[in-house]
């Protein structure tokens, strides 16, 4: 039948230009599907290297260029950009893109994003294959062109954390060291934090949780809040002095501009929703303790066969997850609720006291009988 399709679309095809250009008598020649060349790249050139820089990501990277399938006609055609690693089979590529065009331009940025994702390592050259497949309709086949193979060195998305160490956050021990997170831009972070405006409420931020590892306070951030920060006067380190009221703050910390900004909010509990729990309301909602930047950690009561899940604010809205985002688990304990519209966990262990450790950076929820 779908050989009988394609001579039927062939010759349709093919009687419709003859009617169009019978007044002129100039005919075009329609190819017969199955004798049609596939679309051939003409860039890059096999062998090309292309290394990626954090600095340049929206600079041009990459044009892929490549030559239409020739059906003697103009006809609408549309073509998968796909990569893969070198020598893949393309059963599982990185599509690069869908389009009608007859070329592909792509950002450092753009292309550091699918290398990343293709598993290429920051840092590192790897070659990886480049085709491209057009589509006409379901009566024909695809197209698909000769491989074409390069070779690309991606930047790393992922940043150091930076830490602050003091008696305004919690003491001059390192073990104690509040951790400010990377974002995903170069140099900026962002974390909740418990400032404590009694005493010697000095601090300074370091690139590591040790006393080696300084890397400043009013010297590097020379553009911070002044209703909360000031320069701890006295210090032989450009310590900053904390001068706001005690209590959790959100954090702001650009590097590169030196830019401290900070906002007062309430504290950042994880709350565990559901019959397993409390139940389904906020009276006297089950909640653990916030220990490092989106990690909870504390004592659950669970009831066997409930059902839960996971909110950053005691209400609905606007955060809201379970298995969705948190995907790895002990299903000793938790599995997913069947037959729910949400992604609901339900508790199978015996009704008890477990201890619960929230990783909502890793994708983890430890439980612990206790």
């Amino acid at each position: 039948m779908k050989s009988l399709n394609k001579i039927f679309l062939f010759f349709a095809i093919s009687m419709m230009v003859v009617s169009s250009c019978s007044e002129d008598k100039e005919y075009a020649k329609i190819m017969n599907p199955d004798e049609v060349d596939a679309p051939s790249v003409t860039a890059p050139s096999e062998g090309e290297e292309f290394v990626l820089s954090l600095d340049d990501k929206d600079e041009l990277a990459m044009i892929i260029r490549w030559d239409k399938s020739d059906f003697g006609i103009d006809i609408k055609m549309d073509f998968s950009v796909d990569i893969d690693v070198k020598d893949g089979d393309f059963t599982m590529p990185i599509n690069l893109a869908l389009t009608t065009s007859d070329s592909l331009a792509l950002t450092q940025e753009e292309l550091n994003k699918k290398l990343l994702e293709l598993g290429l390592s920051p840092g590192q050259s790897a070659d990886f294959d480049i085709r491209v497949k057009s589509t006409v309709n379901y009566q024909i086949e695809d197209k698909i062109s000769e491989i074409v193979t390069v070779s690309g060195t991606p930047y790393s998305t992922i940043f150091p954390s930076i830490y602050m160490i003091g008696a305004g956050v919690g003491g001059w021990d390192p073990a104690l060291a509040v951790e400010v997170a990377a974002t995903e831009e170069p140099k900026k972070y962002y974390t909740k934090a418990y400032f404590i405006a009694e005493g010697d409420a000095n601090f300074r931020f370091f690139t590591n949780p040790d006393w080696g590892s300084t890397l400043g306070g009013w010297d590097v951030f020379p553009n911070y809040p002044i209703e909360f920060l000031q320069p701890k006067e006295g210090d032989g380190d450009p310590n900053f002095e904390f001068i706001g009221t005690t209590g959790w703050y959100e954090l702001w910390v650009d590097e590169g501009t030196g830019t401290i900004q900070m906002k007062a909010t309430t504290e950042p509990w994880l709350y565990l929703t559901g019959d397993a729990t409390h139940g389904w309301g906020w009276d006297d909602p089950t909640k653990i303790k916030w220990v490092g930047h989106e990690i909870w950690e504390g004592d659950v009561t669970f009831n066997k066969d409930g059902y839960f899940r996971l909110f950053e604010q005691a209400d609905w809205g606007p955060v809201g997850y379970g298995h969705d985002i948190i995907t790895t688990y002990n299903e000793t304990y938790i599995i997913i609720a069947e037959g729910h519209g949400d992604p609901n966990w339900q508790f199978i262990a015996s009704t008890g006291s477990y201890h619960v450790l929230v990783n909502k950076r890793t994708g983890t929820f430890s439980i612990t009988a206790n």
